[in-house]
């Protein structure tokens, strides 16, 4: 029996190690003294030590790579159901001169110089998928996201019809399309393709089914989860485009590959042609997720540490379903091709569920399949901070609660997402965000660099409308965020809020360019019924459509904030309602030659939905800031800060004159203090 008296640390070292061994010390020194072979049998140790009165706080070092392919439990233990003994109060953390990494998948080796469609590349036969006992469909070189196979490599093709060609409600999705066939003609393995397009908010993905080569026709296996168009006013399929991945005639641009399924064929483009085979690592997924935290609800985990920590590899097959889709791996439903918003319902590679006052900080995740961290059911007090995520298939970091009327032991509140760096999220889904809390509450969302995100930033709210919500008391703070959007998705912002939130606070964030495809390009963007914020200091620049954009909401207060070059107006309203939707004060509005200060797109919006007062306003070059107004028989009107306080009785005290303490760049729209 061991003494676990005699240490508090156990090692683990893959390549040098023995379950056989104490685990004590970190390196073998003969008899039974030497590090631990795996983190499995180290956490099955720990959480025998856990018997009532026997516990105490232990650390589990880890050393060089740890493959997984499963997801690793940490937490209470099926293997003692029954039992009070849990896995709770421990660090598992790196040691030695490198960060250990959790790997999720398979490193491959052995790869050839080969040539595949007139193209030199490198090939690998994997048995395993040529028997069909393995199918992957994420690769990941020297820890970036591999691009699939892409047809055609560059644009799109347009669909002719649709299964629900005369729908007429968003939510009417297709199962087939309609192809043109002379796209198509001669293609092989369309098959064994995935379907893919954006429309609206989202990206849809699905396998194909079946195609018919004399009529056109592609069955997927997922519906669309919207109907198959880009434009809300007009079902027109002429506009709506999709491609294929995975397929052998797109294959050739650097950093692709393509995965020949009947034969078992790995095909890999190399992003440096020159590069030596072995100098390359390449990982296929196994796992969906890594770890999950977890206790129960009678019984929480708590104190559970990762630190310093690399974490990588994961599957990114996801289908959606019907119904709601918050937590992961929802139950029932038909499959959908995408979710309604953000990838809400897909899974995290690191998962706590009724996990208390845990922590993920110093942490490197990264090549992940769909989200990197989900904070779950039942979790309080989980910090994420000083981590770097990086190259995910998803988001960066889920939070996702209990909605009113559900079970309290479920809520999810009183979390940290602290000085982290993400970026480079939604690699596979473009929809996800780089933070997104749902149904949550009394978070922190603070110093993080969240950029070169495909959708929003952060993303807070989940209640479309007035109704109650759990969302509420969160801080968004001292955050930059920058470089959202890449024109492929429409309606989203780099801050974005929904719903009522009761002291909810913005304040202190540097946000600017924001680039959507059709619409909704925003900087802040409080969308349906968001309602009883605060949005106070923030500089927000360069954005394709607002700077502040209130969809309609209620007694929001905005002030002293800079809005900045936002090409369809600085400040905009999208419904009046009948009562005050936002007071707006002492803020600093920038515009370029062209563009508008205030901009209404529907009578009422900013003139009567919005109280205006002590704002200042400049154009750059030193034009008359205009204010574009709907609200007239005749159509829309542009009028001058003076037109507009003595017809609509707005912005009493505010003036046009240079801000002062802003340093302001006209040639590349940038504000700074």
């Amino acid at each position: 029996m061991l003494d676990f008296t005699k240490s508090s640390v156990i090692y683990v070292s893959e390549a040098e190690g023995s379950d056989a061994y104490s685990g004590f010390t970190p390196h073998y020194t003969g008899g039974s003294n030497g590090p631990l072979r795996t983190l499995r049998r180290a956490l099955d140790l720990v959480t025998m030590l856990h018997i009532p009165g026997q516990g105490q706080p232990m650390t589990v070092r880890l050393s060089g790579d740890h493959y997984l392919t499963a997801p690793l439990e940490i937490g209470l233990s099926e293997r003692y159901a029954g039992t009070d003994y849990a896995l709770e109060d421990l660090v598992i953390e790196s040691y030695g001169d490198t960060r250990a990494r959790l790997i999720g998948g398979r490193r491959l080796s052995g790869f050839a110089r080969d040539t595949f469609r007139d193209t030199p590349c490198l090939s690998l036969h994997i048995p395993e998928v040529e028997s069909g006992a393995w199918r992957f469909t994420d690769l990941y070189v020297n820890g970036r996201r591999a691009d699939a196979s892409r047809y055609p490599r560059e644009g799109t093709f347009r669909v002719l019809d649709t299964e629900n060609s005369s729908a007429t409600r968003l939510g009417e999705g297709s199962r087939w399309f309609i192809a043109k066939k002379e796209d198509l003609a001669g293609i092989e393995g369309i098959e064994d393709a995935t379907v893919s397009f954006y429309h609206y908010w989202i990206d849809e993905h699905s396998p194909v089914e079946s195609y018919d080569r004399e009529s056109g026709k592609l069955v997927m296996k997922y519906r669309s989860r919207f109907r198959m168009t880009v434009n809300y006013d007009r079902n027109d399929t002429s506009e709506f485009c999709y491609y294929l991945e995975n397929i052998a005639a797109g294959f050739g641009a650097p950093n692709s590959w393509y995965l020949d399924v009947p034969r078992g064929m790995l095909y890999y483009v190399p992003a440096d042609p020159e590069a030596d085979p072995e100098s390359l690592e390449i990982f296929a997924p196994m796992t969906s997720r890594l770890l999950h935290v977890h206790g129960t609800p009678e019984r929480p985990v708590s104190g559970i540490r990762l630190r310093g920590l690399e974490m990588l590899c994961s599957r990114g097959d996801y289908a959606s379903r019907t119904g709601d889709p918050g937590a992961a791996d929802t139950a029932g439903g038909c499959e959908l091709a995408a979710d309604a918003q953000s990838a809400v319902g897909g899974y995290g590679a690191l998962l706590f569920e009724y996990a208390h006052n845990c922590t993920v900080e110093d942490c490197h995740l990264y090549a992940l399949g769909l989200h990197a961290i989900e904070i779950s059911r039942g979790s309080c007090g989980v910090r994420v901070e000083q981590c770097l995520i990086e190259q995910v298939g998803g988001g960066g970091v889920k939070l996702y609660g209990a909605k009113v009327g559900e079970p309290v032991c479920d809520t999810v509140s009183h979390c940290t997402v602290r000085g982290n760096t993400i970026r480079y999220v939604g690699r596979r889904y473009a929809a996800a965000c780089g933070i997104l809390a749902c149904h949550t509450s009394y978070n922190e969302i603070s110093e993080n660099e969240v950029s070169y995100t495909d959708y929003t930033g952060i993303s807070v709210g989940w209640i479309w409308g007035y109704y109650p919500s759990t969302t509420y008391g969160n801080r968004i703070t001292r955050n930059h965020v920058h470089h959202i959007g890449v024109g492929l998705l429409s309606d989203m912002a780099g801050i974005y809020l929904l719903g009522t939130q009761h002291g909810t606070v913005v304040e202190d964030n540097y946000v600017h360019d924001v680039k959507s495809s059709h619409y909704g390009g925003h900087g802040i963007y409080t969308d349906e019924g968001s309602s009883y914020m605060t949005i106070e200091r923030n500089i927000v620049c360069n954005c394709r459509s607002n700077c502040f954009y209130q969809h309609y909401g209620a007694y929001n207060s905005v002030r002293n904030n800079v809005f900045a070059f936002g090409d369809h107006g600085a400040v905009a309203c999208g419904r009046y309602e009948g009562h005050v939707g936002a007071i707006l004060e002492e803020n600093v509005i920038i515009t370029a030659p062209g563009q508008k200060a205030y901009h209404e797109y529907s009578p009422n919006a900013v003139a009567v939905s919005f109280r205006l007062a002590n704002n200042t306003l400049f154009e750059v070059g030193g034009g008359e800031p205009a204010v574009f107004i709907t609200r007239t028989a005749d159509g829309p009107r542009t009028l001058t800060l003076a037109e507009w306080q003595a017809e609509y009785g707005q912005d009493c005290g505010s003036r046009v004159c240079a801000p002062e303490g802003l340093t302001i760049d006209a040639d590349h729209f940038r504000v700074s203090r």
